[in-house]
């Protein structure tokens, strides 16, 4: 039986060829599933990986099998990713039979090896490192942003959830500050005011006021957004509240169409 090998052109760095791919996601190698004998090596050709954080494109299972090489499909041989090691790859739908494995379905997926295709990440380190490059990962946050994406309605569940959040009650303090109770949010980017309509707090609808408003009437209590980054079906976001000193960092994730915090942090300044 004869074995021609792939023969492609590189096509990029990792920024270049995942704006063509299907998914651009965190994952963690779980473990290899199918292995086939190459030149008397047991060679992995399909792994599952758990889903940590997509950034692009729309997968809502936690873990998915992805394919390899065997020899001719253009793809990484799949031993130089190891278990339990995290890894950004922008992945490709798997391939109907003619294309790629026998039991390979379209439901899986595959990596392109005619570029940067992977980055490897680390839990204790921001950086993303590839073979042409080092990427910040709010930077790669931040280039695949979904805002546009969202409803009016999925900012009010949003904004709605991060005011009412049972951490943040104890600094509103409106006890013996009633103007507190009109809760003030600093005007954000290019944002639509009435993304926010319906949002509510101490029975009153939360106001936006740009900068130069809030100056202008002396205005202390009020919220600023600071970090925000808008994936596929996930939010990370910053309130700052400066009168009382404190940030509150919050990551949401739409699960089973419903907006849910699913890690949080709060600390003062």
């Amino acid at each position: 039986m004869k074995a021609y090998a792939c023969d492609c052109e590189f096509q990029g760095n990792f920024f270049k060829v995942s704006s063509n791919s299907d998914l651009v996601a965190l994952v963690k190698i779980n473990k290899y599933l199918t292995f086939k004998d190459i030149y008397d090596n047991q060679t992995p050709m399909s792994m599952e990986v758990e889903i940590i954080e997509v950034f692009k494109g729309v997968e809502n299972r936690k873990q998915v099998k992805i394919w390899g090489d065997f020899g001719n499909l253009c793809r990484p041989y799949l031993n130089q990713f190891s278990v339990d090691n995290l890894y950004v790859i922008a992945f490709h739908k798997g391939e109907k039979r003619n294309f790629g494995h026998t039991d390979e379905a379209e439901s899986d997926y595959s990596i392109s090896n005619c570029g940067e295709y992977w980055l490897n990440a680390n839990s204790k380190s921001d950086k993303l490192v590839g073979s042409e490059s080092t990427i910040e990962i709010n930077r790669l946050r931040s280039s695949y942003d979904r805002t546009k994406d969202l409803t009016p309605t999925d900012f009010k569940e949003i904004f709605q959830k991060a005011l009412d959040f049972p951490d943040l009650q104890q600094y509103y303090h409106t006890d013996f500050d009633f103007t507190r109770k009109q809760v003030i949010i600093k005007y954000f980017g290019e944002a639509n005011h009435n993304n926010l309509l319906g949002v509510s707090k101490f029975d009153k609808q939360v106001i936006i006021k740009t900068e130069e408003e809030i100056k202008e009437e002396g205005i202390k209590h009020y919220f600023g957004l600071g970090d925000w980054v808008c994936g596929t079906n996930s939010v990370r976001m910053q309130l700052s509240y400066p009168i009382e000193g404190i940030t509150l960092s919050l990551m949401f994730k739409k699960i089973n169409n419903e907006w849910k915090i699913t890690s949080n942090a709060l600390w003062e300044e």
